[in-house]
């Protein structure tokens, strides 16, 4: 394998700099308020500087290191993106746990766990999702396919 710049790093880093950049940028349309009163403005832009200084910690170093040329796994990506859709649009018909249980299980689809271990990982996630979003966000969200 050629030896070249450390691309992993290198464009992650960037990416979390120009994530906090926007975020930072943005916030800056909202009252920001201080410390002690905060306003709408003031967690996105202080987060997002934060990322952006964590991007560049982690960028700039990777530019003068040696790494490994990019492998895109093709099959993962599929089924990452593909558990998205199906999230999406299952929602509102099957509820937050069994939407979430099966985009978490087309996810797992390329893992090489068994299938014990893959039920359980779907129930955790359906587990907490349920728990953060509907439940403690209080999101307008049907939990089961009767919920709506």
């Amino acid at each position: 394998m050629k030896n070249t710049r450390d691309i992993h790093d290198l464009v992650g880093g960037l990416l979390m700099t120009a994530t906090g950049l926007f975020f930072a940028l943005y916030g800056r349309e909202y009252e920001f308020g201080t410390t002690a009163r905060m306003g709408p403005g003031y967690f996105p832009v202080v987060l997002g500087w934060i990322l952006a200084v964590l991007g560049l910690a982690v960028a700039v170093p990777a530019w003068w290191r040696r790494g490994t040329a990019v492998v895109v796994q093709w099959s993962n990506l599929f089924w990452c993106v593909l558990s998205l859709v199906v999230f999406a649009i299952t929602l509102r018909m099957l509820g937050v746990v069994l939407a979430s249980f099966l985009a978490a299980l087309l996810s797992l689809v390329p893992s090489s766990m068994g299938l014990r271990t893959r039920l359980t990982v779907c129930a955790v996630v359906a587990l907490l999702t349920t728990l953060i979003f509907p439940i403690g966000l209080q999101m307008i969200l049907p939990i089961w396919p009767w919920s709506l």
